[in-house]
């Protein structure tokens, strides 16, 4: 019976919750709305109130203006100054004119003469006389003149004392970018924007907002009719920005409050009634199951039910009891830790120590104990044969896993005496003996199914691959059938490399993508060598490589004499590997299981023969103090080699190509092993080791070369990572590499120039080199420029000796390519090229030649 996990009490609880929370939404959002809705009618009003403030503004800023005129057109009556001098004389005495509101003026005089307001032209440049007849007397009109200005524009008669006529003054306010109107509308009633619109023209006379207010969001507008002194049909538009003010959640809070204190004592009051007149009496129920009357007539079907249920289990209990005692099996009951609860009489006979045990692993032999935790583990399937010696019996127990009353797992083993059968089984093998040729024979539908799935292959992989990977097949069936063992110890991390190379070999740059985990101390362990362990290895390289999901892993470790092997797979499809795999684990005597993520493990009990290290002795130590040069050049995985060298303990030193390793500032002088990395760049790596022989003139170095794919003709005076890459695959050849000399690098920041000395015999070097040893000179020495490039690629500056002749067309290349090199001749040969500078010396070379020489080159330098 499943536990139950829902509470009656707690869902109703929960939906009361869920609706006294609706109905709280429900009545604080109406609150919320019509306080809202009182705040935003308060607004419109204000809006209303505030549409006047502007108006008025406005009006009064036109009073001003008028006035303004009325005082010009004053101190122009009364004025006695000289024809055409008048504005001199007006802005002189005069600084109204400069502060007022009106922004220039304009006088026609009764002569025909006019005469203009210098200010004039900051507004417009039109001539006045083509908007002067739109003028009005004492009434404002607005003008848009032809260069975009926008203008109000008032006219009034100019009067003598006298009262005659002078002429007309007309009076001119700007609407562009008028700040000091805008400020005073915008600031009289505290508004966001203000607009003047002529309906009559459909045209915008004046707009603008308060400056660091943003108006992209809620506004509150007030469009009326504009009453002023301006002629036309215009229409005066403000706005605010209206902000959702918190006054009214304050104003609304104490309702809100009230309301939720009233909800939750009502749903105090409500839960407190139902556990009392409902979930009472069902928790009394269950203490009066066996009561024939009914408490309530809700609950008398489910009474009724109960108890059929309560007769239906006893009739089967009473049942399995007659039919436990009837069969001719042995039937055991244990609990979910394989303590015995039920055996019946045939078990009891078998195992007559069982009153004394309190498991089955107390008196059942341990070649149970693990199919016995795999049936307590819930395995389904698990058959295993148990011999009686002495009782001369054998029986065939089959597990059945299942969940008790009390939903804890338990386990039926029923035991089935199999002896006759088993006896006539063996009679009839004696008779027909099966050879181990026909019980290793493949599977027809498998390999059918596997060349099915290979026939897919060419169209998405080059044909050479398909060749390897069925002389891999090939090579799988061949050691199954012949079962070759030696009986020598070999390196587990040994047998792994040598089959990461064979599949490398057949398949390519393929086999490098799998990740393999092997340490160096599991990859020391001596095992038995034999062909279904190297065959093993091989299958499970090859059911890595061609998995198709992101993770290609093979890891290998012991634990005590047991070799545990996972290996990420999806061959599931492919059945042939299976039977491949399932029949080396028979000669092996392994097991294997598939785990959750559909990787395959599998246990191999190798017992080791030796360990090729010391026991105290761990892999960092055996490399402690040691540098390691990573050149990675198009490497693909540095990041993985680089995490490597660190485990092994030694000092990494990582560049990322040719070039950087020497050319770049290094404080390091010496390096115990150089790895060169190349996936497709060979020449690279060949140029690197050329250079690195010549430089430190020996051929046989502490260099490794890791390569992407198996390479046709390695270099024999390198070490070359074989197979796949692994941590005891690397720690091998770099045990090997760092048994030579160290590659040291001499670095003279004083000296400018390095000396290559090229021909000469024995003699002759052997004298130069003594006399150049004085001056603390590094030099190289060559037997003749064939590989300049390789030499002269990673020095800045050079000096060249030739103390023999050398080819003419290839000096002059040398200085084309190398134009900072330069070079020396101790003695003249015809056709000797210009570039070459003539240092003649008279064999054999003495010390003091060579003296001359040495400071006639050094004394520049030092300068």
């Amino acid at each position: 019976m499943a536990l139950a996990t829902v509470s009656l009490q707690r869902r109703v609880l929960h939906t009361l919750i869920i609706l006294l929370c609706v109905a709280f939404a429900a009545i604080a959002l109406a609150i919320l709305y019509f306080t809202q809705a009182q705040n935003t009618l308060a607004l419109q009003k204000n809006i209303l109130l505030k549409h006047q403030v502007v108006q008025q503004s406005l009006n009064g800023y036109l009073a001003r203006a008028e006035d303004e005129m009325k005082f010009i057109g004053q101190n122009l009556s009364s004025s006695h100054s000289v024809a055409g001098r008048e504005l001199d004389v007006l802005f002189s005495q005069h600084e109204v004119l400069l502060f007022g509101g009106l922004d220039f003026f304009f006088i026609e005089w009764a002569n025909g003469t006019q005469s203009t307001d210098p200010r004039a032209r900051l507004f417009t440049t039109i001539d006045f006389r083509s908007v002067l007849k739109f003028g009005l007397f004492n009434r404002w009109t607005s003008v848009v003149t032809q260069d975009g200005a926008t203008l109000l524009m008032v006219k009034t008669k100019l009067l003598s004392i006298e009262q005659k006529s002078l002429g007309f003054l007309y009076g001119f306010i700007s609407l562009n970018d008028n700040l000091t109107l805008a400020n005073e509308m915008l600031s009289s009633a505290q508004v966001s924007t203000v607009q003047i619109y002529d309906k009559t023209h459909k045209s915008v006379l004046l707009k603008e907002q308060k400056a660091g207010v943003d108006v992209s969001g809620a506004l509150l507008t007030s469009s009326l009719p504009l009453v002023s002194a301006i002629q036309g049909d215009l229409q005066l538009d403000i706005s605010q920005v209206h902000s959702v003010s918190s006054v009214f959640l304050f104003n609304a809070m104490p309702l809100i409050l009230t309301i939720a204190c009233l909800l939750l004592g009502f749903y105090w009051l409500l839960s407190r009634y139902i556990r009392l007149l409902i979930f009472q009496p069902l928790e009394t129920m269950a203490f009066k199951h066996d009561s024939s009357v009914p408490l309530y007539r809700e609950w008398q079907p489910i009474q009724q039910q109960s108890h059929h249920y309560l007769s239906s289990i006893r009739t089967k209990e009473q049942r399995f009891s007659l039919l436990s005692e009837s069969t001719h099996s042995a039937i055991m009951f244990c609990n979910e830790v394989a303590e015995i609860e039920l055996m019946n009489t045939d078990a009891q006979h078998l195992f007559p120590d069982y009153a004394k045990a309190r498991t089955l692993f107390d008196f059942m032999p341990i070649s149970c104990h693990q199919a016995i935790q795999d049936a307590l583990k819930g395995d389904v399937g698990v058959v295993f044969n148990l011999t009686i010696n002495a009782l001369g019996r054998i029986y065939q127990w089959q597990a059945y896993s299942f969940k008790n009353e009390k939903n804890f797992r338990s386990v039926l083993f029923v035991g089935r005496n199999i002896t006759q059968e088993t006896s006539l089984t063996w009679q009839l093998k004696q008779l027909q003996p099966l050879s181990s040729s026909v019980m290793k024979r493949v599977d027809t539908e498998a390999m059918l199914n596997e060349l099915r799935y290979l026939a897919q292959w060419p169209h998405v992989i080059h044909s050479g691959r398909l060749q390897g990977w069925l002389t891999l097949l090939l090579s799988v069936f061949e050691d199954i059938a012949n079962e070759q063992n030696d009986g020598s110890g070999v390196p587990i991390g040994a047998i792994l490399r040598q089959e990461s190379e064979r599949v490398m070999a057949a398949m390519g740059e393929e086999a490098n993508r799998v990740q393999l985990d092997c340490s160096v101390a599991t990859g020391q362990t001596l095992v038995a060598s034999s062909a279904s362990i190297s065959a093993l290895v091989r299958v499970l390289l090859m059911m890595a490589m061609s998995n198709d999901m992101a993770e290609r892993h093979l890891t290998m470790h012991f634990d005590g004499d047991e070799l545990d092997i996972v290996v990420t797979n999806d061959m599931a499809s492919r059945p042939l590997f299976a039977w491949m795999v399932r029949t080396l684990l028979e000669s092996l005597n392994g097991q294997q299981k598939t785990l959750q993520n559909n990787a395959l493990q599998l246990n191999l009990v190798i017992k080791p023969i030796l360990s090729s290290a010391l026991p105290c002795e761990s892999p960092c130590e055996l490399m402690a103090d040691q540098v390691v040069a990573w050149v990675v050049n198009d490497y693909p995985y540095s990041d993985v080699i680089e995490e490597t060298l660190k485990r092994l303990g030694v000092s990494v030193k990582t560049y990322a190509s040719t070039n950087r390793f020497f050319t770049q500032s290094n404080t390091l002088i010496k390096y115990d092993a150089v790895l060169i990395g190349c996936d497709h760049e060979i020449e690279a790596q060949q140029d690197m080791t050329q250079v690195l022989k010549l430089k430190q003139q020996r051929d046989h170095l502490p260099i490794v070369w890791l390569n992407q794919t198996s390479l046709a003709e390695p270099d024999s005076s390198v070490f070359t990572l074989r197979g796949c890459f692994f941590d005891y695959n690397l720690h091998q050849v770099l045990l090997k590499a760092c048994a030579l000399s160290p590659i040291e690098f001499t670095y003279t920041h004083e000296q400018q120039a390095a000396w290559l000395m090229v021909g000469g015999s024995r003699v002759s070097k052997a004298i130069w080199f003594t006399a150049l040893e004085k001056y603390h000179v590094a030099t190289q020495w060559l037997a003749d420029l064939h590989n300049y490039d390789a030499v002269l690629s990673y020095r800045t500056e050079v000096i060249v000796v030739l103390l023999e002749p050398q080819p003419a067309d290839r000096l002059r290349l040398i200085q084309a390519d190398f134009p900072k090199v330069r070079f020396f001749s101790l003695q003249k040969w015809p056709e000797m090229p210009d570039n070459v500078t003539l240092f003649e010396m008279n064999m054999p070379y003495s010390s003091e030649q060579i003296q001359r020489f040495t400071q006639s080159l050094l004394s520049p330098l030092n300068d």
